[in-house]
């Protein structure tokens, strides 16, 4: 479950890219990505998906599930599980509403947390409020914490260290990524993207990939 500690840290994409991955490497068909953010977004125009509205298949044969809003997360998880497929679940800006889905019930220890977040001062102190609850509720010994910068030309390294170090041993891992022009373009995320991505993002992809495989 890919959640952002805010709008604008990059959830979907980092989602999608996740889902994408795993389909083009392991999965196949058997790759979901559900949108359960609550909110209008681009990703089935940005990854070129097609096909059944009700599941678009991206070119990499990812299925794109739009959540529906009668369902709870759990509910759309369950949906996805029946179906065989193994589901990246964006649930955008929502770190505190899927915060009793991730500390019991039936996601509870089934789905690998991942929050997504962004190492500029005002995104970080925003984000404590959401690391200090997921702790309190024993969800952050779990969670993959992604730290995705979204401007280029800042060296994010002097906040980006110091955010490490402060959750290493309290977070199941820590991925970060680095600024892709590609990404921050905010276009196509289709086949033809994937040769011109930075190869940091490939290498954070992958490891990131590898950190959530235990949820497979």
């Amino acid at each position: 479950m890919v959640c952002g500690t805010a709008g604008g840290v990059g959830t979907s994409v980092i989602a999608a890219l996740l889902a994408d991955r795993r389909a083009a490497t392991t999965l196949g068909e058997s790759s979901w990505w559900i949108d359960a953010a609550g909110n209008d977004g681009d990703l089935e125009l940005r990854t070129r998906a097609s096909g059944d509205p009700d599941l678009l298949r991206t070119e990499f044969g990812t299925g794109l599930y739009l959540a529906r809003e009668e369902d709870t997360i759990s509910e759309s998880v369950a949906y996805a599980w029946s179906r065989d497929a193994v589901p990246v679940v964006d649930v955008g800006a929502r770190a505190m509403s899927v915060l009793p889905d991730l500390a019991e019930g039936p996601l509870a220890e089934l789905m690998i947390p991942v929050m997504v977040m962004s190492p500029r001062p005002d995104l970080l102190n925003r984000a404590k409020v959401f690391l200090d609850q997921w702790q309190r509720a024993g969800v952050l010994r779990r969670t993959i914490i992604v730290i995705n910068p979204q401007v280029p030309d800042v060296d994010d390294h002097a906040l980006r260290e110091p955010l490490v170090t402060a959750v290493s041993g309290q977070v199941a891992g820590v991925v970060a990524f680095e600024y892709d022009p590609v990404l921050g373009s905010g276009r196509a995320l289709d086949r033809s993207a994937q040769p011109v991505l930075s190869p940091s993002t490939v290498a954070a992809v992958t490891e990131l990939i590898a950190a959530t495989s235990s949820s497979n």
